[in-house]
């Protein structure tokens, strides 16, 4: 009886950590890829342009760790480290955040770059959220108001690489 209690909670857990939801914003910037790119990867400008996001320290390089404080609407200020995941020059700079053990609550940023000109970029800015703790995660008032925050960064992102052409 315990033995098919356990193996019931096992697959339980393994079929919720498949579970997530995805946050995508997109931005068109007047400016070239290779500025939209400078601004994203200078993690220790952001205090310059991104009031939600701040750069504590790490190695801003693929694979490297990054030590990074999140102060969005609706959640309490919280610092995490997150693991460089995405790297391709001019075209996608991402990391990936874990809640203890893989997949009980991970979220992956990542910002895509398309040109669309010479003179002009397409910004995807998204999260997937993963993980057995995501679907808690997803009705989250700070969730609810994660959209407008991702907005609010594009926005943020649009007008400083304008402003800095």
């Amino acid at each position: 009886m315990i033995f098919s209690i356990i193996i019931v909670l096992v697959i339980l857990i393994a079929v919720l950590s498949l579970t997530g939801f995805e946050i995508n914003e997109k931005v068109e910037i007047n400016a070239p890829v290779d500025a939209v790119w400078s601004t994203i990867v200078d993690l220790g400008s952001y205090s310059k342009w991104n009031s939600q996001l701040e750069y504590l320290g790490g190695r801003v390089e693929a694979g490297g760790n990054l030590h990074l404080k999140l102060s969005a609407a609706g959640a309490k200020p919280y610092e995490f480290r997150p693991t460089i995941r995405h790297w391709k020059e001019k075209e996608t700079f991402g990391w990936l955040a874990r809640t203890g053990l893989p997949r009980v609550l991970d979220g992956e940023h990542v910002f895509e770059l398309e040109k669309v000109d010479e003179n002009t970029t397409l910004v995807t800015n998204r999260e997937q959220y993963r993980g057995v703790l995501s679907l808690v995660l997803k009705n989250a008032p700070m969730m609810k108001a994660a959209p407008e925050g991702f907005r609010k960064m594009n926005s943020e992102l649009k007008r400083y690489v304008e402003k800095e052409r």
